[in-house]
């Protein structure tokens, strides 16, 4: 299995991935972006797995099922 992943630079990683296990054992810079900034990112160069992470700086909300969330399960228990 094999999958092409963008990356936030504009680059694209090609990300190989063991059949029976589905854990990814290669993964290299396939293509180049345009505005890319980063040295490294050269074709067939491998792509270190915190490259692949979106950036820190981008705050995501992450918002915990109803089903999860043990705050409502305990307070509604308490009653």
């Amino acid at each position: 299995m094999s999958y092409t992943l963008p990356l936030p630079c504009g680059c694209t990683a090609y990300v190989s991935c063991w059949p029976d296990t589905g854990v990814a054992h290669t993964r290299v810079i396939e293509f180049r972006g345009a505005s890319c900034r980063v040295r490294t990112h050269d074709r067939g160069r491998r792509v270190y797995l915190w490259e692949l992470l979106p950036e820190a700086t981008a705050q995501a909300e992450f918002a915990v099922p109803a089903a999860l969330d043990r705050s409502a399960t305990e307070a509604s228990a308490a009653r």
